[in-house]
C-alpha cells in the first residue's frame, strides 16, 4: 500500500463513526473528556478532576490512561445537584439585639 494511502486512513472517516455510534439496539454511546464534560457542566476542568480525587462528582470510566465521562452519567449527576428553590428562599430567624427579649424579630 502506498504510504500517503496509509497516512489518509489513519483517522476514521465520518461515514465510519457514522457507523460505530450505535452498538447493537443499545443505542448511541457517547463518551466526552474531561474538558468537554468541565464545558458541558459549566465547570472548570481542575474541578472534575478534584471530584475524580476527592469522590462527589460525576462517574467517570478509566479506558487505559484515559478517563471518559458517559453523557447519561453527567446528566444524571446534574440532577442529583438540583436544589429546590422553595428550600434556597426560607429565610432563617433572627434573634433579638435585646437579651431580655425572648421573641425573634
Amino acid at each position: 500500500m502506498h504510504e500517503e494511502a496509509k497516512a489518509q486512513r489513519r483517522w476514521p472517516t465520518p461515514e465510519i463513526l457514522r457507523r460505530a455510534q450505535f452498538v447493537d439496539d443499545a443505542g448511541p454511546i457517547r463518551f466526552v473528556d474531561t474538558e468537554a464534560a468541565a464545558r458541558y457542566l459549566a465547570l472548570s476542568a481542575h474541578t472534575l478532576e478534584c471530584y475524580r480525587s476527592l469522590g462527589g462528582g460525576p462517574a467517570y470510566h478509566k479506558f487505559g490512561k484515559w478517563v471518559r465521562y458517559a453523557v447519561e452519567d453527567l446528566d444524571t449527576w446534574a440532577a442529583s445537584c438540583r436544589r429546590s428553590a422553595a428550600a434556597a428562599s426560607k429565610a432563617p430567624s433572627l434573634r433579638p439585639i435585646d437579651p431580655h427579649s425572648s421573641e425573634a424579630i
